[in-house]
């Protein structure tokens, strides 16, 4: 029989492992895939995710905010991983910067974590006299968008069927505003109410 030192050594054993899976699973089984703060980042894909944010004050029209002078870039790699918490204290801090009255508008908005398995998704860098993105033609005409051909889910596959199976009837221009880019806060939303 153990002693009850031994007993209570492995309780607390049980504990800590106990909690060292269900803080990761509270990521995996949640709704926000953003927020990765308790997940195993190896398995995590979000890294891979980009997000750009601006900041306006919409108090004296749409003035552009230059986040780099009024946080530091620590702050802004944050925001950019669009963690709830992160944005809120930036909220706080720009609205009480400007006082009662303020009227500061966020933009974030990120590619999903699983956009790099899509093709529709990848970005080539060069966009045409039309402003569309290279990797959304399809200059091959194989029936799916250039992007296709740099994505390793399709790799040695059906790029056209890759491409049906992720956007379905959708063009390609449709599909990459619903699939390749989150809203994850809205340009007209303001951020100074009375709570900030």
């Amino acid at each position: 029989m153990p002693s009850p030192k031994a007993s209570r050594a492995n309780l607390f054993i049980g504990a800590f492992l106990l909690l060292q899976i269900a803080f990761p699973a509270s990521y995996y089984l949640g709704d926000d895939p953003f927020d990765e703060r308790f997940a195993w980042r190896m398995f995590s894909p979000v890294r891979l995710a980009r997000c750009s944010v601006q900041a306006y004050d919409a108090s004296s029209g749409r003035v552009p905010i230059q986040l780099s002078r009024e946080l530091h870039v620590v702050w802004i790699n944050l925001l950019k991983r669009a963690r709830p918490g992160v944005i809120d204290a930036v909220a706080h801090r720009l609205c009480s910067e400007r006082g009662t009255g303020a009227d500061v508008r966020m933009s974030l908005t990120c590619t999903p974590p699983d956009s790099v398995l899509r093709g529709v998704c990848v970005r080539l860098g060069d966009r045409n006299q039309d402003g569309v993105d290279d990797a959304l033609e399809d200059r091959n005409r194989d029936g799916a968008p250039d992007g296709y051909a740099h994505t390793k889910a399709c790799d040695g596959g059906d790029l056209a069927a890759c491409f049906r199976e992720d956007c379905g009837d959708d063009g390609a221009t449709a599909c990459h505003q619903r699939l390749c880019r989150v809203v994850i806060m809205d340009p007209d939303t303001p951020l100074c109410g009375s709570g900030s």
